[in-house]
Parts: structure tokens; sequence; C-alpha cells
């Protein structure tokens, strides 16, 4: 797995570099500074070699700068971010905002390789990316990455009919207000507990939690059934569907939880595919 090898020495949340040659200087000094080797200008030129040969800026904002060399004994992953983005020959010719530098041994070409296959494949979720580009620490980045490359036969008290919603549905990105409540609560009206979707699918939901200032949002934690209300169009519409917490990221001044939809009814169902789909086809023209 990706997080793996990552360390929070290895992860730069503010890229200072706005050129392809800065960023890989840049992304490689930790490397040295830490001792994985001293061989900088080795590193450098593998990189730069490798990125003649045609850039690894793979679009939406992604690069994933590789080389093997012996200069390392074992398989180092540096993540770097830039909020204002590097040049960096992107096919899209868009700033790269994201990087994943893999570094392997010589004799490590085939995990070499299947180590860029995952993380290319971890980087087509938009959500995910928008995740690492809010996160506020190292130690945050190497959770969302443990989380999101997480296999669905490990993942913590979930049943096989959500592990194969998960797999089934495509995901995507959505910041809308959301108001919760517990469903052993009888009363129609909401407790207190408010937060924003970060994206959706017709399996679930993603949601970075508050909580009301007279509430306290222990309660919302794994296996926690919960009515989740959306915002459907304007504000006199809304969608409640209802849901379970399957996971919970704790961050530091709040929380992000993962919900599975579960027991709604038909007309719940209908109405929320075609709010996703409302989403899907807005995503497809702003893109």
């Amino acid at each position: 797995m990706l997080s793996n090898f990552m360390r929070k020495e290895l992860v730069l949340l503010d890229l200072s570099s706005d050129k392809k040659e800065d960023a890989v200087k840049e992304l490689i000094s930790p490397i040295i500074k830490f001792f994985f080797t001293s061989s900088e200008k080795t590193l450098n030129k593998a990189i730069l070699d490798r990125e003649a040969r045609g850039s690894t800026a793979i679009g939406s904002g992604v690069a994933i700068p590789h080389a093997e060399t012996p200069s390392i004994k074992e398989k180092i992953i540096i993540f770097g971010r830039s909020k204002k983005g590097v040049s960096f020959d992107a096919i899209d010719n868009k700033p790269v905002n994201l990087f994943f530098m893999v570094i392997s041994p010589n004799r490590e070409v085939c995990p070499h390789l299947k180590t860029l296959a995952t993380i290319s494949r971890l980087l087509r979720n938009k959500a995910f990316r928008d995740d690492l580009m809010n996160a506020r620490s190292a130690e945050d980045i190497i959770k969302l990455i443990a989380m999101e490359e997480k296999p669905p036969a490990e993942e913590s008290n979930m049943n096989e009919q959500i592990k194969q919603e998960r797999r089934k549905y495509s995901r995507y990105a959505i910041d809308e207000a959301v108001e919760l409540r517990l469903q052993k609560d009888s009363e129609k009206h909401l407790i207190g507990y408010s937060g924003s979707t970060k994206d959706i699918s017709l399996g679930g939901i993603c949601i970075k939690l508050s909580s009301h200032k007279d509430t306290k949002d222990s309660e919302i934690k794994e296996d926690i059934k919960l009515h989740v209300r959306i915002p459907v169009l304007d504000v006199k519409k809304y969608l409640e569907v209802n849901g379970q917490v399957v996971w919970r990221l704790q961050e530091k001044e709040d929380s992000s939880i993962g919900i599975q939809f579960t027991a709604n009814d038909k007309g719940t169902k209908t109405a929320l595919s075609r709010f996703i789909d409302e989403i899907k086809i807005s995503s497809q023209i702003s893109s």
C-alpha cells in the first residue's frame, strides 16, 4: 500500500517553486535532508532524464515524476502540494498542484510500475484530489491516502452489501450544506448536527461534519444510523435520505464521515438518482 511507504517528513504541503526543474529539486530536498541518500545530483538527473522522455504530468493538476536508481535501498514516495501550481508540461497544459514522486531501486521494476498505476488510479477521483488540496497536515495526507486505497475487504464495520455498493457507484464532487439527525430520534426536528458535502454517489455521501455549539458530535461514529437532509434545487426543497456511518476521519477542528445510504424507499431512491444525474451533467458541462 502507498501509505506504507509514506513518511510525514516526505510530505511537502506548500511548494514554492513554479517551474519544473525547481520543483524537482524541492521535492528531492527532504530525501537528502533526512539521509535517505546523499546522491542529490544522481536523483535529480534520474528524474529529469525521465521527464525528457515525456512529461509525467497526467492532467487534472497531477504529476507523478519517477525514476529507478541504485542510489537508494528501498522505495521512497514524496508528496508535494502547490497551491499556486507548477508549470510541468502537463498533457492538458494546466499547472500541477499535486505531486507524487516515486523513487525505486533498480531491482524493483515491476513493483515500481504497480505503484505508479495505483497512484494514477486513486487520483482520478476529483473528490480525493480536493481532499488532498484541503488537508491541513502531513498526518492528514497520509490518513487520506490510506483510507482511499484501503481494499473493500479490509474496511471496518462494513457488510458485504456496502462493499459491493462502494465498488459499483461513481462518486461526484458536491458542495452543499446538509443537516443530520439520528434515526433513533422520533421527532421530526433536527438536533443541531450539520456539515458540508464533499462527494456523493447512489451508494453514499461524504460529509465534512460540524456540530452546533450546544451539541456534541461524539454520537456520530461508525455504525450510527442517520437521516441526511440535502437541499435540492432551492432552499424550499429537500431530499431526506437514510444512511449509516461507515467511517470517520478525525481532523484538528472538525471531522469527515462516510455515510452509506440504507433502507430507503423507492421514491427516495428515484429522487436521489435524479439529483445525482443533475450533478453528473453539471460536472460534465463545467469540465
